[in-house]
């Protein structure tokens, strides 16, 4: 798995920055993602895929220890549909 200390360091060496200015770039750009996924915006990359904020109805489940039903309530769900192009290769 690849984290933000290794992408960093991967994107400083493409675009000739400094890791530190290329962490902070990721960080603003995905904080910038989620931001923009909040106010229900859909957020489309071209060729990578589309990025929203969908809400989960409540419903019923059964717990499957006990066997009871139980509500679980409405939620607001982080969502990535990767386009096509990604998706298949």
């Amino acid at each position: 798995m690849v984290g933000i200390s290794e992408l960093s360091k991967m994107v400083s060496k493409k675009t000739g920055t400094t890791q530190k200015t290329a962490r902070n770039v990721i960080k603003t750009f995905l904080d910038q993602i989620v931001s923009e996924a909040d106010r229900k915006s859909k957020i489309n990359l071209a060729g990578f895929g589309i990025f929203e904020r969908r809400t989960q109805m409540a419903r019923k489940a059964r717990n499957p220890q006990t066997k009871k039903i139980i509500d679980v309530p409405k939620k607001d769900k982080f969502v990535f549909r990767a386009s096509s192009k990604i998706k298949y290769k």
